[in-house]
């Protein structure tokens, strides 16, 4: 507030001879102009000055002193309405980082075929240490949402449980975040595979209200409401948690981001799209070219329409659009998520109609590298089960020799050449509805390395990378990797 002038606010870009009469909204005030000067508003630099003439929500009518006052009232109930919220984290599950190294970086979309689960699956489910009572009934409340739609059951066993599919960690500065459907075997069982935020769930405008109780009337980050909450806790924004929650078990049932539909969203790829992501999500420029400008293809969205009601749609700012084009963030299922996962999980059929050949690779224990004289090379024997649907599956078995800092060496050798990579690979045909166990009782999968394959070392140690992918010839879908780990450094004695 100008106490000589009148009111000063932000700037907006008014042309300097507007071609027809118009109404220009300033901080939530709309100003009438026929044409720009407008009388008793004066723009010095980036800022426009309004004095006791100007034309303000009506033409030609002064500001009153009792107009001042409402202004002066408006601007201090936005600044109060303001202080009372926080900006809410969106979902930081990194579908970049989770799976898809080295090879495949381009397989994603609305729902990842190969990684959902088999129809009518239980699906164990615990939690990891830490939560209240009271948050985990309702994250179990919310997950079950999708039962209500989908041929699966999430089971929500004791915390003491040995083996489950789904780990849930409820805790703080870990974000919002899950792997994807079935990628959840590769992770350990002393790991969670879902991470919820509690403190970016809590009800604010409770904590802030016993906040204003103290005399405290600025809300400026989350470590305020954290600590109203150790003080007095289990006040939870029932609608801040059901979007989260559904949205997150919605990856771990093979969902990805509805944002990524072809040729929808124009996004407008400037630094400043970039460094809010970095700011928010702590994602680098690739990740977020993967994660927020990366298009499906279009056998990933299974046929369906674009949803821009997804529960699974991150929200989009018109900022950081070419068109402008601008979304909020949904917090309930659409009738698109609905179908999308009876689709993936019918009721009444016995297999999806999206079914595509899955391999699932599980119980991996470990790799072992034997330093093989007599064959001149290195024999590597991982252990590992694997299973197949009712698809014949096409897999590759893969065997890369990598530095201690996860460099490949590369090679243009036209033979142990997997991708320009020094590699041993065995490629294998699985039956359907095969189970299988490699290297646990007896040595039956053998991946060789000759030494003469392997570039100088120096007498520097190496690691084994192994990995599995799979093919889909019939879907024209190639190497999709299901599951990868790394030995300890070892070293290679010739």
């Amino acid at each position: 507030l100008n106490r000589r002038t009148g009111y000063t606010v932000p700037w907006v870009r008014i042309p300097p001879s507007p071609p027809e009469p118009r109404n220009i909204f300033v901080s939530g005030f709309f100003i009438s102009s026929k044409r720009y000067p407008v009388p008793g508003i004066k723009k010095t630099g980036n800022w426009f000055t309004f004095g006791k003439n100007s034309n303000i929500f009506h033409h030609q009518t002064e500001i009153t002193m009792k107009m001042k006052i409402l202004l002066a009232c408006l601007l201090i109930f936005s600044v109060s309405m303001q202080a009372q919220t926080l900006p809410l984290p969106g979902c930081t599950t990194d579908v970049f980082g989770t799976m898809f190294k080295t090879i495949d970086s381009t397989e994603r979309g609305v729902a990842d075929n190969y990684l959902t689960w088999d129809n009518g699956a239980e699906i164990l489910v615990k939690f990891m240490p830490g939560g209240s009572k009271s948050i985990r009934d309702k994250v179990v409340l919310m997950a079950k949402e999708w039962e209500k739609y989908a041929n699966i059951t999430f089971k929500f066993v004791p915390d003491t449980t040995s083996f489950t599919n789904l780990r849930v960690l409820l805790g703080k500065d870990k974000g919002h975040n899950s792997m994807v459907g079935t990628q959840c075997s590769s992770i350990p069982q002393n790991e969670q595979t879902i991470n919820f935020d509690t403190v970016k769930l809590a009800d604010v405008p409770y904590y802030y209200q016993k906040m204003v109780n103290k005399g405290i009337r600025e809300l400026t980050g989350w470590e305020q409401v954290e600590a109203e909450m150790k003080l007095d806790p289990g006040h939870w924004s029932e609608r801040e948690i059901k979007r989260v929650v559904t949205h997150e078990f919605g990856h771990a049932l093979g969902l990805l981001h509805e944002q990524s539909y072809p040729g929808i969203i124009k996004w407008r790829k400037t630094d400043s799209v970039y460094n809010h992501y970095k700011k928010t999500q702590k994602w680098s420029k690739a990740q977020v070219d993967f994660n927020v400008f990366e298009v499906n293809k279009q056998f990933y969205t299974n046929g369906t329409a674009y949803d821009p009601k997804s529960i699974m749609h991150y929200d989009v700012e018109p900022w950081q659009t070419l068109d402008g084009y601008t979304l909020k963030k949904a917090y309930e299922l659409s009738p698109g998520d609905k179908a999308m996962i009876a689709g993936l999980y019918p009721k009444y059929k016995k297999q999806s109609e999206f079914v595509v050949p899955k391999v699932t690779v599980s119980s991996f224990i470990k790799v072992d590298v034997v330093n093989n004289k007599t064959k001149g090379g290195l024999s590597i024997f991982p252990s590992f089960d694997i299973k197949t649907n009712e698809k014949l599956g096409h897999v590759y078995f893969i065997a890369q020799i990598i530095t201690e800092d996860n460099k490949f060496f590369l090679t243009n050798r036209e033979i142990y050449n997997f991708q320009g990579t020094v590699a041993t690979y065995l490629q294998a045909n699985l039956r359907p509805n095969a189970k299988i166990s490699y290297n646990k009782k007896v040595r039956n999968l053998e991946l060789f390395l000759p030494f003469d394959q392997i570039p100088d070392l120096q007498g520097k140690k190496v690691k084994i990378y192994f990995s599995v992918y799979q093919t889909d010839v019939a879907n024209n879908e190639f190497f999709k990797q299901l599951y990868f780990s790394d030995t300890k450094p070892l070293s290679v004695i010739k």
